[in-house]
């Protein structure tokens, strides 16, 4: 294996360790999975240009391959992760990672994360702060996706017969295929095959760039003729493209439209070039981090989802040590030993480690070996909060919709309702528009993170709420709008009652900092300021939460959540606010009396 790649696996490994550990702080990070995709590309471009596809036992002999490379340490991962879930965290995180759990054993992870990113109500199981230990298999999720259809590409190329058509058709197919993922939906794109192959052909490019500038080469040096000598050396190209890709641990966001195309392209730069003199590429210690990355990259997610639930330096360094010195251990005890396997002892090993999933899954359905137990006085608490979870649900249902159809105006990706409530004896009407919090008014809007970027001199967000609320007020004598609440974290019922069992002494770090939070929704509050209506009245819920600096999260003495895993406000959490709501419905009466 080359030098240059391994270091620039080691790289890639390093920027989404960091970013996992510190995603504040390493916020670009992420990007070390593109890097990886890159890689592939070209390692599988050069495997299929050696080795031409051309007969059914060559897709095969592929396919043994590639899986014998991955999979066993792969279901190895699955099996100690599903362990690791039931015996470090509560029962009630199992909702969260069974259904990941499953879908890993048959590498779809990435496309159960397409459908709960579209779900309202699941979406925050996909919350990359949730301890959700399956869900950096995503792409590994996407990297077997391709790998199944690479060589039907391949075998579609060997129609080109000249190298210089299949760079450019692989050329196109970059640039092309960048377009609708950076311009589609961010969730959809960042997990969906198709749109990640644009990444993959980029490894294309550098391998079919290698091969051209080899011939050219050859050429060259059969040539007598003097050639004009290209200003800027091999070299400073690779310089530049490594800083480029330093910028995916620059700690301040870069636009990803910008920052994404940049560093797929600077990988690539890297790879074709193979340079021999970088000292970067050169790196013992990133070419030995490249050999063990795959191991990294499996074991460092469920590591730092059960140990840094609260961060420190220590808790950081625990989890940098145990999972660099979990992936030297199963590097050279379990990797480097199956890699040397036949392919009957292989299939024999796969098909033992497929059968242990599986009845390890049973196992945990069936058996009470795996039931954690509590002291009572614990146990009466995670009862008392588990019940709470999605209360507005259940909610008695005064009225019926009388009307409930509604033209979807947008796509079938979103999920739009609408229900007319039958007419009472009084004579007025009230209209309440906004996400699911307005069926019970318990609960909180999340403002999206657009509305939170910084405010603009001509902001369009801006003049769209006024065009809207113009809209309303024609027909309404009164518009309340709910203001800006704190930011709460997503899966907190989850995260308070692991406290509870672990670190009970330290759950007042639960609640949030009010400084922070204010900052975090400062441009919010602004935008909410500029709009214009001499019908609207802004009212805040923020206060009722606040106490001393922080706003609180649950109640001290019952111990009991404000806010659930999907941060609708619970029934505790309701009772703080009801002062509002009664003054809010006073005043209503009032206007209209």
């Amino acid at each position: 294996m080359r030098e240059d790649i391994q270091c620039l696996r080691g790289l890639a490994i390093i920027f989404v360790f960091l970013y996992h550990l510190h995603s504040t702080v390493f916020v670009n990070g992420f990007l070390g999975v593109d890097i990886f995709f890159v890689i592939s590309g070209f390692l599988m471009a050069k495997n299929l240009t050696k080795n031409k596809t051309s007969k059914i036992g060559d897709f095969f002999k592929f396919y043994y391959k590639r899986f014998k490379r991955i999979l066993p340490l792969y279901y190895l991962i699955v099996f100690m992760t599903v362990v690791l879930v039931q015996l470090t965290l509560g029962d009630f995180w199992w909702e969260t990672n069974w259904r990941y759990s499953i879908s890993s054993l048959f590498l779809i992870t990435n496309q159960l994360v397409i459908h709960d990113s579209a779900d309202y109500f699941k979406q925050f199981q996909t919350d990359d702060k949730s301890p959700n230990l399956f869900l950096h298999l995503w792409s590994l999720g996407v990297e077997m996706q391709f790998y199944l259809i690479v060589p039907i590409i391949f075998f579609a190329l060997q129609i080109l017969q000249k190298d210089i058509l299949k760079f450019t058709a692989v050329l196109l197919t970059t640039v092309i295929g960048c377009v609708p993922f950076l311009l589609l939906n961010q969730h959809f794109a960042f997990n969906f095959m198709p749109l990640r192959l644009w990444q993959f052909s980029a490894g294309f490019c550098a391998l079919y760039w290698r091969i051209l500038t080899n011939k050219w080469k050859e050429e060259k040096e059969k040539s007598e003729k003097d050639t004009v000598k290209f200003p800027i050396e091999k070299e400073d190209f690779v310089t530049v493209s490594i800083a480029i890709l330093s910028f995916s641990i620059f700690p301040r966001h870069v636009d990803l439209q910008i920052l994404r195309p940049l560093v797929t392209m600077a990988a690539a730069t890297v790879i074709a070039l193979e340079s021999k003199d970088n000292q970067i590429l050169k790196s013992k210690f990133l070419i030995y981090i490249g050999n063990i990355s795959y191991i990294v990259y499996l074991v460092h997610w469920p590591i730092l989802s059960v140990f840094s639930m609260k961060s420190s330096f220590q808790t950081d360094l625990f989890v940098t040590l145990l999972t660099f010195l979990t992936s030297i251990f199963l590097h050279h005890l379990f990797e480097k030993q199956y890699l040397k396997l036949g392919w009957r002892p292989i299939t024999s090993l796969l098909l033992f480690l497929l059968l242990s999933n599986g009845f390890l899954q049973y196992s945990i359905r069936n058996h009470k070996f795996w039931k954690l137990e509590y002291p009572p006085e614990v146990q009466k608490i995670i009862d008392q909060n588990v019940i709470l979870q999605d209360v507005w649900t259940r909610e008695p249902v005064v009225d019926e919709c009388v009307e409930e159809d509604l033209n979807n105006p947008v796509s079938p990706g979103w999920a739009y309702n609408y229900c007319l409530y039958p007419k009472g004896k009084g004579n007025f009407s009230i209209m309440m528009i906004g996400n699911s919090y307005v069926k019970n008014l318990n609960e909180h809007i999340r403002f999206s993170d657009y509305i939170k970027s910084p405010v603009q001199s001509n902001d369009t967000l801006v003049q769209t709420i006024n065009e809207n609320i113009a809209f309303y007020e024609k027909f309404a004598k009164k518009v309340y709008i709910l203001g800006a609440l704190p930011l709460f974290k997503a899966n907190f019922l989850n995260y308070f009652m692991q406290y509870v069992i672990q670190n009970r002494e330290d759950s007042e770090s639960l609640h949030l900092n009010q400084k922070l939070a204010d900052e975090e929704k400062k441009n919010v509050e602004k935008r909410l300021s500029m709009v214009k209506c001499e019908k609207c009245k802004f009212y805040d819920l923020g206060h009722v939460f606040y106490e001393n600096g922080k706003y609180l999260t649950f109640d001290r003495k019952k111990m009991l959540v404000y806010v659930d895993n999907s941060i609708h406000i619970t029934a505790p959490g309701l009772a703080l606010c009801e002062s509002v709501f009664e003054e809010n419905a006073r005043e209503i009466m009032d206007t209209i009396s």
